[in-house]
């Protein structure tokens, strides 16, 4: 296993981060397209990516995945992927949908825990 390295573990919280803002411009830029429902669900997803990407910019503790390089690589991918759906989405449901997926990548990133990491990255990839 490979140990990430401080700039690595940053450049993890800056593509949260890109994915996050993504997500709140989408339901800044949509609002009054919302129903109360979806409007609450997208800022409740919007403020716990917003806690996590601040928890792990502030983690101290050194990440640990199988392939560092490539589950980076990944992330990134992931993270245009998310640029690019909330720039053209047409489906509330689809974005609501996504946001709890990134949601998902972000705890597992948190948790320390290998297997979850590249569950989750896999299970968004695919």
């Amino acid at each position: 296993m490979a140990n990430l390295t401080s700039e690595q573990v940053k450049e993890l919280a800056d593509n949260l981060l890109r994915m996050t803002n993504a997500l709140g411009d989408f339901r800044y830029e949509n609002y009054s397209k919302l129903n109360p429902q979806e409007n609450k669900r997208l800022k409740e997803l919007h403020n716990n990516l917003l806690e996590q990407t601040t928890e792990l910019y502030t983690k101290s503790a050194v990440l640990v995945l199988d392939d560092a390089e490539e589950s980076l690589n990944k992330v990134k991918v992931i993270t245009a992927k998310t640029q690019e759906l909330y720039s053209n989405l047409d489906n509330i449901q689809k974005g609501i949908n996504w946001a709890t997926k990134i949601l998902g990548m972000a705890s597992a990133i948190l948790s320390l825990n290998t297997e979850s990491i590249a569950a989750s990255i896999k299970s968004i990839i695919s």
